[in-house]
């Protein structure tokens, strides 16, 4: 069976989601599209602006045959980490090709800058760049203008281009002979955040979203009707402001000490994160508070998220392990979905469509770290509202859309 994969978080799924899941299907000639898609937090450091069962509902509407989860705690960290656990989840799958969205749609250079930083020269000159005490952005564009030369350096600084080379990356990685079908990036660049009602940026439409100005949006059809379903059955919209008084509560129980325990909080950035506590009513103040050349706005989002959820370095060791869940997520799906599910158990991977699943698949999963961690970031997620859901990982199935 030819699959094609697409990683995502359709945060949420617009028309340019739809128009790279119609694409990815014609260049690859596959038999299905599989998405891995974030959960309820998000690459960025964030809440989603709705949850993940509308959005992955959205995009079987659109053209995708089955969605399935990247799992916490991998969906709220840096590009490396997101794309190796997402490439990981695919793998369950049986995928046989990658498509992916980038500003070009020649992947001749994506697959150089991959291939040169998995050798020793980057990593040596990497370290030596960061010594100097710059961004670790800033590093790694410098470490590949020295080794490939200018002509690298546009490729390497779109957000897009980032993760399509660590998708590349994570794929060598794991040794899969998978066939690559980048799509090119239509309309607005990725943080625009002017509304056009044409492949506008997700930057752009969420922002729209949480003003309640989104009559013009270039959202589809159904994902419109999902979010105004979400907005009126909780009477607002996920943002990471929702969070303020909850990381407050955090630092200061974990105190600098704790601090230091959390996942991408360095020595040093743990006092500096507890003497500013209380100083500032926005997430986004807070942060600015922070950041410096050491310190991206994008990293300290993760940390931020880090702390809210209680992700320490060694629960990152433990979920980094290979093999520690031989399951997958599944969040929505159709006909030929539930054929990508069949194709995946006869290489023995379980699939989880409902919470009764794990007993089917001898799966107990209380004791799944993976499962207690996504229960616990799920209850909170809801937590900022007033008619909230508990325990939604225990009652939600995955939504099945029926193809006449």
């Amino acid at each position: 069976m030819k699959i094609t994969g697409i990683v995502a978080e359709y945060n949420p799924f617009h028309m340019g989601h739809e128009y790279q899941l119609n694409k990815a299907r014609e260049l690859s000639g596959c038999d299905a599209v599989a998405v891995v898609m974030s959960g309820n937090f998000v690459q960025r450091g964030e809440p989603a602006i709705i949850d993940k069962f509308r959005r992955a509902e959205a995009a079987v509407h659109a053209g995708a045959d089955i969605v399935i989860e990247l799992p916490m705690p991998f969906s709220c960290q840096n590009a490396e980490m997101f794309a190796f656990a997402a490439v990981n989840e695919l793998k369950k799958l049986h995928v046989t090709s990658l498509s992916f969205g980038c500003e070009n749609e020649d992947p001749k250079m994506l697959l150089k800058i991959a291939k040169t930083q998995l050798s020793d020269t980057y990593v040596k000159i990497l370290k030596e760049e960061i010594k100097k005490g710059i961004s670790f952005p800033a590093a790694m564009t410098n470490a590949l203008k020295l080794i490939l030369g200018e002509e690298s350096r546009d490729t390497v600084l779109s957000p897009n281009n980032v993760l399509a080379v660590e998708y590349m990356k994570s794929v060598m990685k794991q040794d899969l002979k998978w066939d690559f079908y980048p799509v090119r990036r239509m309309g607005k660049n990725h943080n625009d955040e002017d509304i056009s009602g044409l492949f506008d940026s997700a930057t752009a439409i969420r922002k729209a979203i949480l003003s309640r100005s989104s009559q013009n949006i270039s959202a589809t059809e159904k994902s419109i009707e999902l979010i105004e379903d979400f907005y009126e059955k909780f009477n607002g919209f996920n943002s990471l402001d929702n969070y303020v008084d909850i990381l407050y509560y955090k630092i200061i129980d974990l105190g600098a000490d704790g601090l230091s325990e959390i996942f991408e909080v360095s020595e040093g950035l743990n006092n500096k994160i507890y003497d500013n506590v209380y100083k500032h009513s926005t997430m986004d103040d807070f942060i600015m508070s922070l950041k410096s050349k050491r310190y991206t706005y994008s990293k300290l989002r993760r940390a931020m998220l880090n702390i809210i959820l209680d992700i320490k370095h060694n629960d990152i060791k433990y979920f980094m392990l290979p093999n520690n869940h031989e399951y997958v997520k599944v969040l929505a799906f159709n006909n030929v979905g539930r054929n990508v599910i069949k194709h995946a158990r006869t290489f023995n991977t379980a699939a989880i469509n409902r919470f009764s699943d794990y007993k089917k698949n001898r799966l107990a999963a209380e004791d799944i770290p993976l499962f207690r961690l996504t229960n616990k970031s799920t209850n909170l997620y809801y937590l900022p509202f007033r008619n909230r859901e508990t325990n939604v990982e225990y009652k939600e199935n995955a939504v099945y859309i029926y193809d006449k």
